[in-house]
């Protein structure tokens, strides 16, 4: 639901960025991050060696529902980790979007 409303916002943003390393953020609901970590994180490492990007994901402030990730690297890397990202979500979490 999230990254899916977001696709165009990272897509222009990489594109802004094309010579260069771009950096994007999407706010992921807390509940489904664990679809996207993995257990002991393998899913995330996966989607890193797979994509090339580096993505960090914020612990959830207090009060907040929402779980933020930041991805860094070139436009193909980003648009490579988004895909990935929402392929976790939708196979793991069970969750259409």
């Amino acid at each position: 639901m999230i990254l899916t409303s977001l696709s165009a916002h990272i897509k222009g943003d990489s594109r802004r960025q094309e010579k260069g390393p771009a950096t994007v953020q999407v706010s992921i609901p807390k509940d489904l991050a664990g679809s996207i970590i993995g257990k002991g994180g393998t899913r995330i490492r996966d989607v890193r060696e797979r994509s090339g990007a580096m993505i960090k994901i914020d612990d959830a402030r207090p009060g907040e529902d929402y779980r933020v990730i930041t991805i860094s690297g070139g436009k193909d890397q980003i648009d490579e980790a988004h895909g990935l990202l929402q392929d976790c979500v939708r196979q793991y979490s069970g969750k259409q979007f």
